[in-house]
């Protein structure tokens, strides 16, 4: 039978407390990510349409919108 070291024998404890913490601090770090959407979100929906930016369409949004009035004349 091998005979284990210290570090070999509490290592696990170690690295289940580390991996706890770690798991802890991502889900904090979810809950103000959620928190500063919300905020985010409110302020937008507060804003007029007419303040929001308007992003310029993409490529393949530019053709199609290109075939719908190519198609109607």
């Amino acid at each position: 039978m091998k005979t284990l070291t210290g570090a070999q024998l509490f290592a696990p404890a170690k690295r289940a407390r580390k991996t706890k913490a770690r798991l802890d601090r991502a889900k904090l770090v979810i809950v103000k990510a959620r928190e500063r959407a919300a905020v985010t979100a409110q302020r937008y929906a507060a804003q007029p349409s007419t303040m929001r930016p308007v992003r310029p369409p993409t490529v393949l949004q530019r053709q199609r919108l290109a075939e719908r009035l190519s198609a109607k004349s």
